[in-house]
């Protein structure tokens, strides 16, 4: 594939964002915070699009690799998982990616994000990287994909980050000196320094970012909630792009500012607010207009996501970076139980969290590729029944649209709605 082929993808990427961005301008209920979400979705690929053209240094790398050490030595970032995700969602590659890891002999068992990813590689969609770096959080899949998708771009220089599966101060002590090879390993690849005060400056802001992921829980347990169900995948995504950056800062302030208004407004996501859920783990990317027009029509908005915007207590130390990202990685709330064992601790936060939120039903969307995700499924369920709060498990694929069967999902979410209603 040629450079003009390949610009020309991330070119559509781009449009579509802005075309996204000006539809939602003119709905009179649109967050200004949503606007500007796709705003940050839009100036990723298009400075993705232009450092490819320039020849500038490019770092592809895995979903929670700490990109703060990135934009500190001024790399130019590529996550993976969220590029290939973004260009099937926006250009519906998903059919042509996943046919091309089937050539690859990429069993469908495998999770279909990766699959997906290997083979935007492998069809040369994405730009190719300097360097690829990878890392063991937070699945098998992601420790096995840098090694394939480096293979894919001409074989290009690599790093495995190697995480511990514990935060004792002797593991701490080796995932710092990990980061510090990392650090050594890009110096090289670079022929640039780390700039310390930048890197500083960028875990500061993290600090504040997660203080503000808090603030935003915090004005969600409001009744009636404010905040819209497909909304929590653009934190999610805002963080990967942009964690430590300005970028992420401004996303993150508005929607705190747009959340704290409506409460004091008494307004909710949905009116009249009915059903207030917990979600667990991702639901379909391609489906995220159905469920909520599913969810508005019944007056239901998930609440709160234990797993992945719900950050515990813990602060960063700008004075101490390397410290504070390896602090934050052990940090991120999709640890508690993709990676390493369940603890009680995080089966007892699902009950806190359900009371504290008010949960009226929890989903639970079952991503036959994940066999973390799902290995947890009954221990889940057991521990909500106990406090008389029934779970849909509603199987998906998170990627794949043929595995995605529109009728049946939105059946089993109505079933679960009339289950509500008659208790």
């Amino acid at each position: 594939m040629t450079l003009t082929e390949k610009r020309s993808r991330l070119d559509r990427m781009v449009r579509t964002c802005r075309m996204i961005q000006r539809m939602s301008r003119v709905r009179p209920d649109t967050y200004k915070s949503e606007v500007y979400y796709y705003e940050l979705m839009a100036t990723y690929y298009d400075r993705l699009r232009k450092a490819e053209e320039e020849g500038k240094f490019i770092a592809a790398h895995t979903v929670f690799f700490p990109v703060e050490i990135l934009y500190a030595m001024d790399i130019v970032p590529m996550h993976t998982e969220a590029s290939t995700i973004a260009m099937g969602l926006l250009l519906g590659e998903q059919p042509s990616l996943l046919s091309a890891a089937a050539e690859l002999r990429l069993a469908p068992e495998i999770c279909s994000a990766h699959r997906a990813l290997a083979g935007a590689f492998s069809l040369k969609f994405m730009p190719r990287p300097s360097v690829m770096l990878w890392s063991n959080l937070i699945c098998d899949n992601t420790a096995k994909s840098g090694e394939l998708l480096a293979e894919l771009s001409n074989n290009c220089p690599k790093f495995f980050l190697d995480h511990p599966f514990t935060g004792t101060p002797e593991e701490e002590k080796y995932l710092i000196e990990e980061l510090k090879d990392l650090i050594s390993f890009l110096e090289v690849q670079t022929g640039r320094k780390m700039n310390w005060d930048k890197l500083a400056e960028s875990v500061a802001r993290m600090d504040h970012h997660i203080q503000l992921y808090r603030e935003i829980c915090e004005l969600r347990k409001a009744v009636p909630s404010p905040f819209y169900s497909r909304g929590y995948l653009e934190i999610l995504l805002a963080d990967y792009w942009y964690a430590g950056q300005p970028e992420a800062t401004s996303y993150l302030e508005l929607l705190r500012d747009e959340l704290a208004g409506m409460v004091r407004a008494g307004k909710g996501a949905v009116e009249p607010e009915r059903f207030r859920l917990m979600s667990l783990f991702v639901p379909p990317i391609n489906l995220t207009g159905l469920l909520e027009e599913v969810f508005k029509k019944h007056g239901a908005v998930s609440v709160v996501e234990p797993f992945f915007t719900f950050w515990r207590e813990g602060r960063l130390d700008p004075s101490k970076p390397l410290e504070s990202i390896a602090r934050k990685l052990y940090m991120i709330p999709e640890r508690r139980t993709m990676y390493g064992p369940l603890g009680d601790g995080t089966i007892r936060e699902i009950v806190e969290l359900a009371r504290e939120y008010k949960v009226d039903g929890a989903i639970y969307y079952a991503y036959m590729g994940c066999r973390h995700t799902c290995a947890t499924i009954k221990v889940f369920k057991d521990v909500l029944s106990e406090i008389d709060v029934p779970v849909l498990t509603l199987d998906n694929d998170l990627i794949d649209p043929t595995l995605n069967n529109e009728n049946e999902i939105q059946q089993k979410l109505e079933q679960f709605f009339e289950l509500l209603e008659d208790r």
